[in-house]
């Protein structure tokens, strides 16, 4: 009896031991930022400069919402993974995943410096358009990024503007803090333009109480955003062709048109 009762003493390790390690297997650390609405941002617009949730499959942020990640957390809970979100500001958020503090990173536009060092998603979450704020008086003859050079154009630190922006050098490029810093600088007059993505800055204008208090540029560029990993981590590719295998389960289940339509 006292060797069957070990036998089995065993056998259950053996099966704890083994839950533990897929359990282990089925979490995810994504690093996101918190003013990118409407595709991820507090509902009750208070956004602490770093916090850390857990959201295990059928579950969700009782705060943090958003397009893109309900995109990414039904993909992944399509999946079976547990997600452990770590919720902060861009710049930092980029910084987490190049320095191997968490698995993934999201939205993430393409550029040739990222593509360099991460790898995406096949499928991306957003998409993104790239066009200048500026005041209503103001005197700019646009013929494309040229007909800003001398200006001095705000911008969010750590945000992609595809290859062209990058290189040309002839605009004085402002590093701001967040979308509305740019805007009340703008309507300030201390910056000639304010360089945004379309989507999420109208909706922050409107957020802010502003709408038509400024004239839009031209389109200059446009990129998709997706989830990215470090080439050089193991779990990246796995992890991302788990994403990418979530997301069309979702919309083969068509949990996919619903997220599209409860944000239209």
């Amino acid at each position: 009896m006292l060797r069957l009762r070990g036998v089995l003493l065993a056998v259950l390790c053996l099966m704890a031991g083994a839950v533990s390690y897929a359990a282990e297997e089925s979490r995810v650390r994504i690093a996101t930022l918190y003013d990118y609405p409407p595709y991820g941002f507090y509902k009750d617009g208070k956004a602490p400069p770093i916090s850390e949730v857990v959201i295990p499959p059928g579950s969700d942020s009782a705060r943090f919402h958003g397009y893109s990640w309900d995109i990414v957390r039904e993909s992944f809970h399509a999946q079976g993974y547990t997600i452990e979100l770590v919720i902060t500001h861009w710049a930092r958020a980029l910084a987490s995943v190049r320095q191997g503090e968490v698995d993934l990173l999201y939205p993430t536009g393409m550029n040739t410096e990222r593509l360099a060092y991460f790898s995406y998603s096949e499928t991306p979450v957003n998409d993104a358009a790239f066009l200048v704020y500026v005041n209503h008086e103001a005197d700019i003859d646009w013929q494309g990024l040229a007909s800003l050079n001398g200006k001095t154009i705000g911008m969010v630190r750590g945000y992609n503007f595809g290859d062209e922006w990058a290189e040309r050098e002839g605009i004085s490029k402002y590093p701001l803090n967040s979308i509305e810093q740019g805007f009340r600088m703008l309507q300030r007059g201390r910056l000639d333009g304010f360089a945004g993505y379309e989507t999420n800055w109208d909706h922050v204008l409107k957020e802010m109480g502003l709408q038509g208090e400024f004239d839009k540029l031209p389109e200059f560029g446009a990129s998709r955003e997706y989830v990215v990993g470090l080439k050089d981590n193991p779990d990246t590719e796995r992890l991302l062709s788990d994403f990418d295998a979530g997301l069309q389960a979702i919309q083969e289940s068509g949990e996919y048109q619903r997220i599209i339509e409860r944000w239209r």
